[in-house]
């Protein structure tokens, strides 16, 4: 019985090292952590911008002018495509929001990501009982797809600074 326990300890404490040497993590576990001092912000102030500066500084980032690195923001550009109508009488909608932007040195000018854009993705539906609410629904689908833009240039940022 000790042999069988000492081996089933043995078998996970190398597969644990394993992983760890590999440089398996699982995901969220430590990854909210952006190593970049500082970073430089260029645009528009659009809501996107204001929710990435929020989101950058809560990550422990300076949003400042003297960066090393600057990221050009273009503007908002949403559109609202019908997916479908159902016998019901629903609307199936998509919303999308892209955002252009590029990542530059601020020492040569040089362009780490050159005319790349984020862009999400968001289906809401409105029906024949709440169209006096569509509006609100849009309002909401822009939220969450701004909240989801901003993950993403977290997630493009964090490649960025491994690079």
């Amino acid at each position: 019985m000790q042999r069988r326990h000492f081996l089933g300890l043995t078998l996970a404490s190398g597969a644990a090292l394993l992983l760890a040497g590999c440089g398996f993590h699982l995901r969220g576990v430590g990854g909210e952590v952006l190593s970049l001092d500082s970073l430089a912000l260029d645009g528009a102030d659009t809501p996107f911008a204001e929710q990435l500066t929020k989101r950058l500084e809560s990550l422990g980032t300076r949003v400042d002018e003297t960066a090393s690195l600057r990221l050009n923001l273009g503007g908002e550009d949403v559109s609202i495509r019908q997916v479908g109508v159902l016998d019901t009488g629903s609307q199936d909608q998509q919303l999308v929001l892209r955002i252009p932007y590029s990542i530059q040195r601020a020492s040569d000018g040089a362009y780490l990501a050159d005319r790349q854009a984020v862009e999400v993705l968001e289906e809401f539906s409105i029906t024949d009982d709440n169209l006096l609410s569509q509006d609100e629904l849009r309002t909401d689908a822009l939220e969450n797809a701004r909240r989801e833009a901003v993950r993403q240039m977290i997630d493009r940022l964090r490649a960025i600074e491994e690079a």
